[in-house]
């Protein structure tokens, strides 16, 4: 028996089929460590204080589980970031929580942009980032380390030093958890860190 179908059924499965291929800037990343490679977190900006002070603390937290060296604004390290937060409606009536990250190297260029966004539930009323609950900040902070890490691992300049600096990597796993309880107090929207 074979069966037959008409172009708008046939039409309407193929679309089916190729939307699961779409890919998105909300996929998760995969987790990557990047240990030995002291970073440090100069700003955070655009969000409300709340959401950034939590922000900052779960950054803080998801640079420990990476190994990540998070030191201080005012201490030595081979990269700085400037983050940005942003609450947005989707078109399907989620709330949207974008980040954008400009790591500048040691001589203060920009060597790499890295974005993404966490989608929160429905938004009530007109405020965005009434939208945002702790799980979508955790989430974007989550994403956030995993893109940076990406970056740090991949540049030249860092593959080099990574292998040498093995023991250094085991104590700033215990350093980033405890610069995080730092950042997360002194984080403010476009404050320096």
């Amino acid at each position: 028996m074979i069966i037959r179908f008409s172009g708008p059924v046939l039409g309407a499965a193929t679309a089916l089929a190729l939307a699961g291929c779409q890919e998105t800037t909300t996929a998760a990343r995969p987790r990557v460590d990047a240990p030995g490679v002291p970073v440090s977190v100069q700003s955070i900006s655009g969000a409300p204080d709340s959401v950034t002070t939590r922000f900052a603390g779960l950054l803080g937290e998801a640079a420990a589980e990476r190994r990540m060296e998070i030191v201080p604004g005012d201490k030595p390290a081979r990269f700085r970031v400037r983050g940005y937060l942003t609450a947005q409606p989707t078109e399907d009536g989620q709330t949207a929580l974008a980040f954008v990250w400009d790591v500048y190297d040691e001589s203060k260029k920009r060597a790499q942009r890295v974005q993404g966004e966490s989608l929160g539930r429905r938004g009530g009323g007109s405020d965005p980032w009434s939208g945002i609950d702790q799980t979508v900040v955790a989430k974007a902070a989550a994403e956030s380390m995993d893109a940076i890490a990406s970056f740090l691992v991949t540049t030249p300049a860092v593959g080099a030093v990574l292998p040498a600096d093995k023991a250094k990597a085991a104590e700033a796993s215990g350093a980033a958890a405890g610069n995080a309880a730092k950042t997360a107090g002194t984080a403010t929207s476009g404050r320096r860190l």
